[in-house]
């Protein structure tokens, strides 16, 4: 029993022996210092190398990495602002592409046009963030085009006064035996402009004062644009355009076309009728009005006068001396020419002349028993300004 009792004295002596160590043990561990973690490397060094395609809200920048700090680059990109000064609220643009040799490419888009814009490159590792200098650009200014004739001008009365006048730019007579009036214009609804060529039963009216002087025997009418049509530097695209219904019966000759104002030629043809139901879109050109040279593209329009169809010419400039001519019928291209007709001014003309060139009338002529109606609609010139950035 005795002994029993010195058993467990030792063992216990033993066991907190062992808690003392434990303890001892403890606070020397406690007493260590823990070391500050040290981030080995730098933080890289970034550029911008070149910024292009530079448009309205959008532009796209070639950046590279000269040093990566000594570790890997976990993302690069660029930082866009309106303000000069670096702040949170800058946008980043990720990276798009990234080459092996640190080259990266990034699209920058959603900018306002004609806006100034701070970037800079910027690249991250694990040692921090950093930025190359900043460089400023500016997006390009919306080119807005130039309205010469709005396509609402044939809807008031109002709006044809402050677009139109009355008559060829010459006068009331050309080279047809009908007369202009004003009366044989009218506007219709929906925006439709319509001239009536009427036969004068013999009236006797004199001739027409324009070569080849033939006797008046008709009343129609014409327009033409107050504004005129010059294809410039500064004014290097143009668009001409209608939408028209047009009398296709022999003696008819219905035109929409655009005429030299300081000498003829020039002259572009963009729709004429001559009596048949071949539209011709002619180019003249020459150094006089004895000496021309034309051409001329045939179209056939089966419905002319029945079905409304749109013609339309466009005119882009070359360089000094030549334009580019386009005429289309329908939105297909017919005819395309390179005319010397930069900086040379034209009038914007519709009218219905009669004869002349669409052929003489005798007693069973359509165009003496019922009135000739030339209709159009939608008529638009549109000048397209040269770029400024």
């Amino acid at each position: 029993m005795k002994s029993s009792y010195i058993e467990k004295l030792y063992l216990l002596g033993i066991i907190l022996v062992l808690f003392s160590c434990s303890d001892e043990n403890n606070n020397d561990l406690a007493s260590i210092e823990k070391p500050d973690i040290e981030v080995t490397g730098q933080v890289p060094t970034v550029q911008i190398e070149q910024v292009i395609n530079i448009l309205e809200s959008s532009m796209t920048i070639t950046a590279y990495i000269t040093d990566n700090g000594g570790a890997s680059v976990l993302s690069r990109g660029i930082s866009v602002s309106v303000k000069e000064e670096l702040a949170e609220s800058d946008t980043q643009f990720a990276a798009n592409t990234v080459k092996a040799s640190g080259e990266f490419t990034t699209d920058i888009s959603g900018l306002k046009e004609n806006t100034t814009y701070f970037i800079r490159a910027y690249a991250e590792n694990k040692a921090g963030i950093a930025y190359g200098d900043v460089i400023s650009v500016v997006t390009k200014a919306e080119v807005k085009p130039v309205i010469i004739v709005d396509s609402e001008s044939f809807t008031s009365q109002d709006k044809f006064d402050e677009t139109w006048n009355m008559l060829y730019p010459w006068g009331s007579d050309h080279n047809g035996s009908a007369r202009m009036f004003s009366d044989n214009v009218s506007l219709k609804e929906g925006g439709v402009l319509e001239i009536i060529a009427k036969w004068t039963n013999w009236e006797w009216e004199g001739y027409s004062t324009a070569d080849p002087h033939l006797r008046i025997t008709f009343h129609s009418g014409a327009i033409h644009a107050k504004d005129k049509i010059r294809v410039t530097e500064e004014l290097p695209y143009w668009e001409i355009s209608g939408e028209f219904m047009a009398p296709t019966v022999p003696s008819s000759w219905p035109a929409f076309w655009i005429s030299g104002s300081d000498s003829w030629p020039p002259e572009v043809d963009i729709l004429e009728f001559k009596g048949t139901t071949s539209n011709l879109q002619n180019t003249v050109t020459g150094p006089s009005w004895d000496k021309t040279i034309w051409t001329t593209v045939l179209t056939d329009v089966p419905d002319a006068a029945t079905s409304w169809h749109s013609y339309k010419l466009i005119l882009r400039r070359i360089d000094e001396i030549d334009t580019a001519v386009n005429m289309y019928i329908d939105g297909e291209l017919r005819s395309s020419e390179i005319k010397d007709y930069t900086n040379k001014p034209f009038w914007l003309i519709i009218n219905m002349q009669m004869e002349g060139a669409s052929g003489a009338t005798n007693d069973e002529s359509i165009v003496r028993s019922e009135d000739q109606v030339f209709s159009a609609r939608n008529i638009k010139v549109v000048a397209t300004p040269q770029a400024q950035n």
